[in-house]
């Protein structure tokens, strides 16, 4: 895309004709923010904080005058822009975005009430700190599928644009920024046209939003409608719908960061309000509702439809079970204060914020029952790398091989027994051509089906390990609604393993955040309103053992990885973060052929719940039947006879020739 520069001011954001309609919004809808920003302006643009750079106040206060017209607010913004510019340049990750954005935008809104020096003086400072991002590496060469690249591309876009060809080498930046967006938008495509994306779904609010602020850019820029030009990206609302839990925090897998509550936080909240916006979202509108937004007044102006604004629609309108086939997710919930339990078996591999947790199983009732352990205590720390991404702090299998090497990026790390590494091409793909290839291959989702009151999902990640030690893992699930109450999701979880030669021996793991009790197969665990209680109904005589407790959080062989601190890295605050502290392994008796199935019956429920009945499993055919109380699951071959007994019976046709 060729990028023809309107030649008058403002062109950021907001163009003349956009001008009125903005005045009106600061007199009726806005008229909070307005308030806010005219607090801001009477410290005449000196933060109370003499550490501030004052590049966030810089940008409110030239928006408060793209409003107002009003001198004393372009002295005021003037006032915090010169600090910017006594600041040395920076390649900092937040430091330069930061600067970026209130250079141009300032650059821009307040053109013509700055005097040519200043705006030459913002121009080069732009430039400058947009080249040491260049060699900094945050804007890396041919990184487009995941990286600090596309939070660096609205704001040099937002000063590229206000810049244009008035100053020296804005538009050869202006270029490349334009070619890199292209890019990242094809590989974010390719995710969001089937309702998932590539990150967790904290980090998802690190690249979506940067997305609605480009469009709105580019569309302001050159009058074309990028929101109806890319009908996918309104599907950011039903991946973060169904993640969401009763506690207002998202499911755990990959990175989770964050400790800013959701519904504070403006990177959530701008592109519900585009989707809600722009494509009319009644379920966005739901979402927009919810926030509670202060600090981002220009966002607010910009994003946020108060004037003739969607009826919104409830989640509780949306099915209970969903498959995000991009990123093999598979979740089933209470759209209230139930469960919400998930299984994940991705079929791509993506290193960067994303573990190697194939066939991993979530379950959160009124609590955190099993856990995605560990904690984002940093990138790429000890615990990170050890432990925290690693297969052996997730709810799935480990088969561990003494003469295994876990390799990354050159390096070699513990041997936890889990999922392998792939370091090449490159240790994560960077372009849509690797998503697309079989280099990246990792899991598969075999089998998805949804019945009345259920769904089944199958997860291949036999590729997922190395297949020097197993050759075959496939995790089926039936999740159970309404079982063993209204509110609850049950899960029959049926895994088929066969390890590569004797002598190795697969481990079934399920974390949880206090000590589980075990008594003979079962496993119970209390946490906060809820309780989860695991079935072990094969193999027979399996060996069960609960590891964790003070020194063995998070142990890996002989060595624990304790964390570097439970703090938010990018908060500060300890945030949202459930490390967890035990595990039970669960393994087959000595003596054990290759090929070993684990069957186990989960049932989370409420802590003050009736007990429920024993279950039982039963041989019938080529498949078995699970049986609790009432509830009776059978998991056949294809063509199997329909069970009998109870007074709920599903019947689902096992994947793979299990």
């Amino acid at each position: 895309m060729t990028l023809q520069i309107p030649t008058d001011h403002p062109r950021v954001m907001v163009r003349p004709a956009d001008l009125p309609r903005l005045r009106m919004m600061a007199q009726n809808t806005h008229r909070a923010e307005m308030g806010a920003l005219l607090s801001l302006a009477a410290n005449g643009g000196k933060d109370a904080d003499p550490k501030s750079d004052c590049a966030h106040d810089a940008w409110r206060l030239a928006f408060l005058y793209l409003l107002t017209q009003d001198k004393a607010h372009a002295s005021a913004c003037a006032t915090a822009i010169e600090t910017v510019l006594d600041r040395d340049v920076s390649g900092g990750y937040f430091e330069a975005q930061r600067r970026i954005r209130a250079l141009g935008c300032a650059y821009d809104w307040c053109h013509d009430a700055f005097s040519p020096m200043l705006l030459e003086r913002m121009a080069h400072g732009a430039i400058a700190h947009g080249h040491a991002l260049y060699a900094n590496h945050e804007m890396f060469p041919d990184n487009y599928v995941a990286g600090h690249e596309v939070n660096m591309v609205p704001h040099l876009l937002e000063a590229c644009i206000a810049i244009g060809d008035e100053h020296f080498g804005a538009r050869a930046l202006l270029a490349d920024v334009i070619d890199r967006f292209d890019k990242m938008l094809a590989c974010y495509r390719y995710f969001l046209e089937h309702e998932c994306f590539q990150q967790s779904y904290s980090y998802t609010a690190a690249y979506i939003p940067e997305i609605a602020t480009c469009f709105h850019l580019l569309q302001a820029a050159t009058g074309v409608d990028w929101y109806a030009a890319n009908p996918w990206f309104r599907n950011l609302t039903t991946w973060w719908t169904y993640a969401l839990r009763s506690d207002d925090t998202f499911i755990r897998y990959g990175d989770y960061f964050c400790g800013m509550p959701v519904f504070g936080n403006a990177a959530y909240f701008r592109p519900f309000a585009a989707a809600a916006q722009r494509y009319r979202d009644p379920l966005a509108q739901w979402w927009v509702n919810r926030f509670t937004i202060s600090g981002s007044e220009p966002e607010m102006f910009f994003f946020h439809d108060r004037e003739n604004p969607v009826v919104p629609k409830k989640p509780e309108s949306l099915p209970r079970t969903k498959l995000f086939t991009q990123m093999g997710i598979a979740i089933a919930r209470d759209w209230g204060d139930g469960t919400l339990a998930a299984f994940k078996c991705s079929p791509i591999y993506l290193h960067n914020h994303c573990h190697r947790d194939q066939n991993q199983i979530t379950i959160f009732h009124k609590g955190d029952q099993a856990i995605d352990s560990g904690c984002y205590d940093g990138y790429e720390t000890p615990h990170w790398y050890n432990y925290y991404i690693r297969t052996i702090a997730h709810n799935t299998i480990v088969v561990h091989d003494p003469a295994e090497q876990m390799v990354s990026r050159g390096k070699t790390f513990a041997n936890d027994g889990g999922q392998r590494f792939i370091n090449e091409p490159v240790w994560s793909p960077r372009t849509l051509e690797h998503l697309e290839s079989e280099a990246y291959r990792d899991g598969e989702i075999a089998a998805y089906q949804e019945g009345d009151g259920w769904s089944y999902v199958c997860g291949d990640a036999s590729n997922c390990y190395s297949a020097s030690k197993l050759v075959r893992f496939l995790r089926h699930v039936v999740f159970v609604l309404d079982w063993p109450h209204a509110g609850a999701v049950s899960l029959v979880v049926v895994d088929d393993v066969e390890v590569s030669r004797d002598g190795l021996t697969p481990r079934w793991l399920l974390h949880t955040v206090d000590e589980p009790t075990v008594a003979g197969s079962r496993i119970s665990v209390r946490q906060k309103g809820g309780r989860l209680t695991a079935h072990v109904l094969a193999p027979q005589a399996a060996r069960i053992q609960t590891i964790g407790g003070p020194g063995k959080e998070f142990l890996v062989g002989d060595q624990n990885f304790p964390l570097n601190n439970e703090k938010d890295w990018f908060s500060g605050a300890k945030g949202p973060q459930v490390p967890g502290s035990w595990r039970v392994e669960v393994s087959p008796a000595a003596g054990h052929g290759a090929r070993v199935r684990f069957v186990t019956l989960l049932v989370p429920a409420d802590v003050d719940a009736p007990a429920e009945p024993a279950p039982t499993i039963e041989a019938v055919g080529e498949g078995f039947v699970v049986r609790q109380g009432g509830l009776t699951v059978a998991l056949q071959a294809k063509g199997g006879a329909a069970p009998t007994g109870g007074t709920r019976i599903i019947q689902v046709a096992l994947a793979g020739g299990a």
